[in-house]
């Protein structure tokens, strides 16, 4: 390929995926799926502790309640944060959007009747709704419903409100029409599945829409795809991690959160293929690499590199390394970069099937230390697969990086003989 067409492809390439990461509604998903990190690492940490064996019944009683409350609502938690992270992209009014979305979404939740034993029964949210099966309802009704509203409030579809009334309270009366609208159409809505075979909106979407995506989410082939496609649109300068965050959300989401309500009720995990497994066990990589830099390399240049790079690397900081070495466009070290995180999950994947490594349930923070997340994440057997992903990592990278290291020692010596 000629250096035109190179660039031309690249330039390309680039504009397609800053269209799609920069969309409204991908970037507001991404956002939205972050801000519940607090909540489900609290819900995991409560998780770990509880798999602690002879504990005290009062403390397994509050492990349970913690992981329960983080897993069987998590619904209310992704309307709460892809609604705010909605409003903030269409700079519309925040706490008006989150309301409005949990309202619509309990509008189109079925209501069930429960016996008690008393002379009425109790009427109730099935918590499978408010939980991962109603995950993808709250994406959508969130997202719609933040997107309409900002966008009747710039219309001016809104009470015309004099300029001498107070803001705060002319916000209020400007949210009455489009709250009154999309109420309105969510009720018809509401209604109008409440005929259908499906009995209510949730159960449609998740059998025509949640269930296949699943279905695709539980497949190691795709996730071996999108590790691949990660680190090769950083081949190319993109931020593969920021682009893929909102396919990852939509499609391993709902299996993660499905295996924390699974131990929450005193069952097994059965969803080998998560969130939570690749962000635990994507692998140490860019640890291995700044090993082979800092202890490996014979190029200064790559030395100091190496140096730099290694605090950050423990954390899984690669942005060193990759704008140092560099990585990017790098027809070398093209083959260890694009199937390092791959073959990495694919480890991951064969220790869990053969049974060594427990299924994931829990959430931990994407940036602790290696060896402490596999270990928080499954235990001893989770470091033990750390390792040897690191391990494998390093004899992956080790003949590439030999090469480029040899031209490094090769320009500095040229370098040398010019003085």
């Amino acid at each position: 390929m000629s250096e035109t067409k190179k660039s031309s492809f690249i330039n390309g390439l680039n504009v397609f995926v800053n269209k799609f990461s920069n969309n409204t509604f991908v970037k507001s998903i991404a956002n939205g799926m972050m801000m519940t990190l607090p909540i489900t690492i609290v819900g995991s940490l409560t998780t770990i502790i509880g798999m602690i064996p002879g504990l005290p019944e009062i403390v397994m009683k509050a492990c349970s309640l913690g992981t329960s409350i983080s897993s069987n609502l998590i619904t209310i938690y992704v309307i709460i944060g892809i609604s705010c992270a909605m409003a903030r992209e269409k700079k519309g009014d925040t706490i008006a959007s989150i309301i409005l979305s949990l309202a619509a979404f309990f509008v189109l939740t079925p209501i069930t009747a429960f016996d008690i034993g008393q002379e009425k029964p109790a009427l109730a949210f099935e918590l499978t709704y408010l939980g991962s099966k109603g995950i993808f309802v709250g994406m959508i009704v969130s997202l719609v419903v933040t997107w309409v509203f900002a966008k009747m409030v710039e219309k001016r579809i809104t009470f015309r409100i004099p300029e001498s009334v107070p803001t705060a309270i002319a916000k209020t009366f400007e949210a009455i029409v489009p709250a009154a609208i999309i109420f309105i159409v969510v009720i018809m809505i509401s209604t109008a599945f409440a005929e259908t075979k499906f009995g209510n909106i949730h159960d449609f979407i998740y059998t025509n829409l949640q269930t296949p995506l699943e279905a695709l989410g539980g497949s190691i082939w795709s996730a071996l795809f999108i590790m691949f496609l990660s680190e090769l649109l950083w081949f190319f300068g993109i931020h593969g991690s920021m682009v893929v965050g909102s396919v990852i959300a939509v499609l391993f989401t709902t299996q993660a959160y499905a295996n924390m309500e699974a131990v929450a009720a005193g069952e097994a995990a059965t969803n080998i293929i998560n969130s939570f497994f690749l962000d635990a066990f994507k692998g140490p990589r860019a640890l291995a690499l700044a090993v082979i830099l800092v202890w490996m390399s014979r190029s200064e240049k790559f030395k100091s590199i190496g140096k730099i790079s290694l605090v950050p690397s423990i954390f899984g900081i690669t942005e060193p390394m990759k704008f140092g070495i560099p990585m990017i466009m790098n027809a070398i070290i093209f083959i260890p970069l694009t199937l390092s995180a791959a073959v990495c999950v694919g480890i991951a994947y064969v220790a869990t099937i053969i049974g060594f490594l427990p299924v994931i349930s829990v959430n931990v923070p994407k940036n602790l230390p290696t060896l402490l997340s596999g270990f928080m994440a499954a235990g001893w057997q989770g470091l033990v697969v750390q390792l040897i992903q690191f391990i494998v990592v390093l004899l992956l990278y080790l003949p590439f990086m030999k090469k480029l290291d040899s031209q490094g020692v090769a320009e500095e010596t040229a370098n040398l003989e010019m003085k």
